[in-house]
């Protein structure tokens, strides 16, 4: 790709996007340049990835032919306001801020300026996110499609058409990685009680499930079908489910899910 890129904001996504591209070699390093008000934040991502970098969001912004607002998203409007007149010169703008909808972006610019809105995890830091995209009535398909392939540098990507939906996609993918970490260190825990050292138990604890993750990815078959091939009758499986079952671990996921995709819309509808 000849595009030059630009990121508004030098946080730890930005940084994984960055990474990512630079590693499959997507862009070259002079094809990336940064801004960051933080001024050590900025320098460290500069001399990290040889990378240019400014203070200064419009210079950023001009510099980009696709421009990532990487920012919090309470500066989003700031930024948004700061560079408009930059933003809507035929450039295709990247939002990764949690919870910033389309129509905010387009309020402050205009309606005729390309916007793929993402939401990305944390796992993109090691290569394994989950980003969902989606593209305003602007962008086409070219765009959506160049965006695609940049997040694909780290990790799966998925496009939507609803943007409510991003809701419910903040609630499972986007929180999920911390849902799993709880539940890699209640695993860890477990093993340490039943005598385990804490190296082993922890060693235990990510590799099942990573290779149960990988069991799962591009299966046909059902998650609940891929379940039943570990147990067996009266086993030492069947017994853990029908704990689990038993104290509501199913339910209790299931609702920290709807609770998280209700604080994304509070969030929205308060940032908004």
């Amino acid at each position: 790709m000849d595009k030059t890129v630009s990121f508004i904001g030098a946080g730890k996504m930005a940084e994984a996007i960055i990474a990512g591209l630079l590693s499959s070699r997507k862009i070259t390093n002079a094809q990336v340049i940064v801004s960051d008000n933080y001024d050590k934040r900025r320098i460290e991502i500069e001399k990290g990835y040889n990378v240019r970098s400014t203070p200064d969001n419009v210079i950023c912004a001009k510099e980009g032919s696709i421009v990532f607002l990487s920012v919090k998203p309470k500066d989003v409007g700031a930024v948004l306001e700061q560079c408009k007149s930059i933003l809507r010169q035929s450039k295709l703008v990247v939002s990764i801020a949690a919870g910033i909808e389309v129509k905010f972006i387009e309020s402050l610019l205009d309606k005729e300026t390309k916007v793929v809105r993402v939401m990305p995890n944390i796992a993109a830091t090691v290569g394994e996110g989950m980003s969902v995209i989606m593209k305003n009535a602007a962008a086409d398909a070219t765009d959506i499609n160049v965006v695609r392939e940049l997040l694909l540098s780290v990790g799966d990507v998925i496009e939507i058409r609803d943007e409510e939906m991003f809701h419910a996609v903040t609630g499972l993918s986007g929180s999920g990685p911390a849902y799993i970490l709880m539940f890699l260190e209640a695993l860890s825990d477990a093993g340490v009680r039943m005598g385990l050292s804490r190296n082993v138990a922890n060693r235990l604890a990510t590799q099942t499930v990573i290779g149960a993750g990988k069991m799962a990815k591009g299966a046909e078959l059902s998650f609940a079908t891929l379940k039943e091939a570990v147990i067996s009758p009266a086993g030492t499986t069947a017994e853990a489910l029908a704990v689990l079952e038993h104290k509501g671990v199913r339910s209790a996921i299931i609702e920290a899910v709807k609770a998280a995709t209700l604080r994304s819309r509070e969030i929205a509808s308060q940032s908004t």
